[in-house]
């Protein structure tokens, strides 16, 4: 059975068969005998061109209130009776067979017409088949796989609207986080790396502030007393930084300003750049992947959130820390 099968033509009120020739309306995903658009010459679903909706939305929300059974790989609402999906041909696995029908929020987008989003529904009640910038809605929002209530329609306003800013708050106070656990690794490593060259000059002034407080050297010559190399590779290293602090004084607050605008532009085009990222990611799947379940696995592997890769970022950044200290340290003395 197709994924169209069942289902009417709205010009000519016949219902479709396997072997119709279909065509969809690009905007609201509307399906038609070819010989019917041709006829008509342009999509006759005009309410859901005024709103923005989808027709596969509606028929989803149809059919959950007839007993439909939802895919878990793709969400698309097949007819009760299914035992494979019509739209990727997974088997329906026994649990799509519950009558319980998922939680709904209502959203109010900014014309006034309302759209119902199922919680179960990675699509936010988009049509799977929906075109993202040449790649499938589905596999989008299987690669996102968490949080996609909120990443799915964002992702559908960059790309209707053109617009690239939004605001990302965990990008405003740890970017490199952020970037870490999305797996987005080459902008966490950009991000520490622009985070620790602002923060340079405030260490050096770190540095020279305890090695010029007299509780601290008093510990230092407790510790140290006997031993005259490390006490004259602190001397030098207090010379040097003493030497220099009017330099890195002027350079602190530019370099805090510089990286204050760098976490703002990252609040705003954080979320784009991950849109970016997805759509690379899921591509680069795409065409490896010899079928659409093989894609779906790779892309639930691929994809979503990894709270491990937080604590492997903050090792390397403070690994970073500590190996700079040390290097510039040593460095200094020799000096």
């Amino acid at each position: 059975m197709g994924k169209y099968t069942g289902f009417q033509c709205i010009i000519c009120q016949k219902q479709f068969a396997d072997t119709d020739d279909i065509v969809v309306c690009p905007d609201c995903g509307t399906p038609y005998h070819r010989s019917c658009f041709q006829a008509s010459g342009k999509c006759i679903n005009t309410s859901l061109h005024a709103v923005g909706g989808s027709w596969q939305s509606v028929q989803n929300e149809h059919r959950r209130k007839l007993g439909g059974k939802t895919c878990p790989h793709c969400g698309f609402v097949n007819l009760p009776e299914s035992e494979t999906c019509s739209a990727c041909q997974n088997p329906l696995e026994q649990e799509s067979q519950q009558t319980e029908q998922p939680e709904e929020m209502i959203f109010t987008i900014p014309e006034g017409s309302q759209f119902v989003f199922q919680a179960a529904d990675p699509c936010c009640g988009m049509s799977p088949e929906d075109d993202m910038e040449g790649e499938r809605l589905g596999d989008v929002a299987s690669f996102v796989r968490t949080n996609t209530l909120y990443y799915i329609p964002l992702f559908r306003r960059f790309r209707d609207s053109g617009s690239k800013i939004s605001l990302n708050l965990p990008c405003v106070l740890f970017p490199y986080l952020y970037f870490a656990n999305r797996k987005m690794w080459f902008m966490s490593i950009v991000s520490i790396f622009i985070w620790i060259v602002c923060g340079l000059p405030g260490m050096f002034l770190g540095m020279l502030d305890n090695l010029t407080n007299t509780a601290y050297l008093n510990e230092l010559h407790s510790i140290y007393g006997t031993n005259t190399d490390v006490m004259q590779m602190i001397e030098k290293l207090t010379t040097f930084l003493s030497a220099h602090e009017q330099f890195f004084d002027s350079l602190e607050t530019p370099l805090l300003v510089l990286g204050l605008v760098f976490r703002v532009l990252l609040c705003l085009f954080g979320n784009y750049l991950y849109f970016r990222f997805v759509l690379k990611s899921v591509k680069k799947i795409r065409e490896i992947s010899p079928t659409q379940a093989i894609r779906n696995a790779m892309l639930t592997a691929e994809g979503g959130t990894n709270s491990w890769n937080i604590l492997g970022c903050l090792g390397l950044y403070f690994g970073v820390w500590i190996v700079i200290y040390l290097i510039l340290t040593f460095a200094l003395v020799g000096v």
